[in-house]
């Protein structure tokens, strides 16, 4: 099977940027019991003032932040999966956009193949496709970078759409389903 990595689509200026929303999840790897606790947390952000405002369908930093269109598509394909909402506020234009905070399990999926620098960043990314294959959405273990990986059936669902801002970068998968298609 194939996975891709979901990232934010750079060529897009003038990308909604909220603000504070790093000091509440303080930049750790959200669990369903941590996601708890943000139901106390006030999930109303203000953005950072500009002249334009582009309201993309995937915000990837400071945390992934999906629109609520995407959200009801992944949702279609995973429904047991937490979402929480997070509302970005721009203050002077007096307007408040929705937003889904995402939380996918993390998967030790990592193939022998997989490469790492010497600082231990990614050189080369194989995933063992007989341990991601139950999983439509998900993040990797065992790595420093933040990845959101979907499998190819939610991908060209995502791309049969019109969503803006949406990027996805194929990944090297190892296992029995491309030792049989590969020849």
């Amino acid at each position: 099977m194939n996975y891709y990595i979901l990232s934010q689509d750079d060529r897009i200026s003038n990308v909604v940027e909220p603000i504070g929303i790093s000091k509440v999840i303080k930049g750790e790897y959200l669990t369903e019991e941590r996601m708890d606790e943000l139901e106390e947390l006030d999930r109303q952000f203000p953005i950072l003032d500009k002249s334009t405002n582009d309201y993309i369908d995937f915000i990837e930093k400071p945390i992934a932040l999906l629109s609520d269109p995407i959200k009801k598509l992944v949702e279609k394909y995973e429904p047991q999966l937490p979402f929480k909402s997070v509302v970005l506020m721009d203050m002077p234009k007096l307007s408040q956009v929705l937003y889904w905070l995402i939380i996918p399990p993390k998967l030790a999926c990592l193939s022998a193949q997989t490469e790492f620098h010497r600082d231990g960043t990614l050189k080369k990314l194989v995933i063992d496709e007989a341990l991601a294959a139950p999983y439509t959405i998900f993040k990797i273990e065992g790595i420093r970078e933040d990845y959101l990986i979907i499998n190819i059936e939610l991908a060209e669902s995502l791309l049969r759409r019109a969503f803006r801002g949406v990027r996805l970068v194929k990944v090297q998968t190892e296992g029995t389903w491309n030792k049989v298609f590969s020849s």
